[in-house]
């Protein structure tokens, strides 16, 4: 038979050698176009298309990066829990049940961290009057007391049913934070007991003292709080170089100044008919601050003694107080003073470079080298 018209010969060859059935092309078309596949017939037989709605193969597609994504990181971590703890309370214990309910439980938290604000409080309203006396407010805070230390006691007592007590890895007082309230508690308590069982001969002024350290519970309660002064103590040991380098800088500057103003300070003016010093002393030389400037009777006698500035303190008269003065100077606190109390006694020619290499040295660079180590 010939082929028909418009056809090219051997299109029956190449049809034949397709990488695709025309069978299986349809289905696939009917697919893209609604959803749902249209029928084929494969061998004679008709066959239902199975295809799929069109978001199906997107949504598969998204869950496979989905399933990559690293999981979302927690709150705080809980603590390891033990199969027993106090050696006979298991995991299904319902008391050790309840505990660990209680005190992982976020509300618990913000009770516990409110009662530690307000024990706070309680402390600052606190007035202590001597001879063992007190008032209405300071009553109060006593009974007060009561209902903090109950609280804190409980919450202790819970997490150690909880967590256990030091025999494990994630025992209540494996965690420092936790031997510090531990102490708190234990502390509060034995200042309750001895107050009510020995009326006198005791005092427990001192066990009271320690009632505040209470505010530092804060930091077991905050994971922020102790984010930060761990970072504080594990900075101590460059903390302590850069302390070495202010102190070697303050030497320096302390060896410099006893000798260049050794002596320097204690001239002051004089009248020279009544023989009374100045009611405003302050330090006076040739090349310095000129005591003419109060009338003719006034004088810079150096044969007469003055103290000097800050009744003495402020000098370069010997090693400790040249060191005194000049951390004065690196802390910035005066330091202009120190200086114009030079200048009045020697002129103001170099005496500005010392002081101004010493601000630049000691207190920009060095003091700021702490800021340096604590935010590294």
């Amino acid at each position: 038979m010939s082929a028909p018209d418009g056809a090219q010969p051997g299109g029956e060859a190449r049809a034949n050698t397709l990488p695709y059935s025309t069978d299986t092309l349809q289905p696939q078309v009917g697919q893209q176009n609604g959803g749902t596949a249209a029928p084929s017939t494969v061998g004679g037989q008709t066959v239902a298309g199975t295809g799929t709605k069109p978001g199906a193969a997107s949504s598969q597609g998204a869950a496979a990066p989905a399933s990559k994504r690293p999981a979302r990181r927690g709150g705080k971590a809980q603590p390891d829990r033990p199969e027993r703890a106090l050696f006979c309370l298991g995991l299904k214990n319902p008391l050790r049940k309840l505990c660990i309910d209680i005190v992982e439980w976020k509300p618990f938290e913000w009770l516990i961290l409110f009662t530690i604000f307000a024990n706070c409080v309680a402390l600052a309203v606190f007035t202590p009057y001597p001879f063992g006396d007190s008032n209405q407010t300071n009553l109060a805070l006593e009974k007060i007391e009561y209902f903090f230390l109950v609280v804190f006691t409980s919450e202790c007592f819970m997490k150690i049913i909880a967590y256990g007590f030091v025999m494990h890895q994630g025992a209540y007082l494996r965690n420092g934070w936790n031997l510090l309230d531990f102490t708190i508690v234990v502390i509060g308590a034995m200042s309750i007991v001895l107050t009510a069982f020995m009326k006198e001969g005791f005092d427990v002024k001192a066990l009271r003292a320690f009632r505040v350290l209470r505010p530092l519970r804060l930091v077991s309660g905050v994971p922020s709080l102790q984010v930060v002064l761990n970072s504080i103590l594990r900075a101590m040991v460059p903390l302590l170089h850069i302390a070495l380098l202010v102190i070697f800088v303050i030497i320096i500057y302390a060896i410099i100044g006893l000798e260049l103003f050794s002596g320097k300070l204690h001239s002051t003016c004089w009248n020279n008919v009544t023989g009374e010093m100045w009611d405003d002393p302050h330090p006076c030389g040739n090349n310095g601050y000129q005591c003419s400037k109060l009338g003719e009777d006034w004088i810079c006698d150096t044969k007469r003694y003055w103290a000097g500035p800050n009744f003495g303190i402020t000098n370069f008269d010997n090693f400790g107080l040249a060191m005194l003065t000049v951390f004065q100077c690196v802390t910035l606190e005066g330091w202009t003073d120190v200086l114009y109390t030079i200048e009045d006694a020697m002129g103001s020619t170099w005496q500005w470079m010392y002081f101004v290499s010493l601000v630049i040295l000691g207190a920009f660079f060095v003091m700021n080298l702490i800021l340096g180590v604590l935010s590294g």
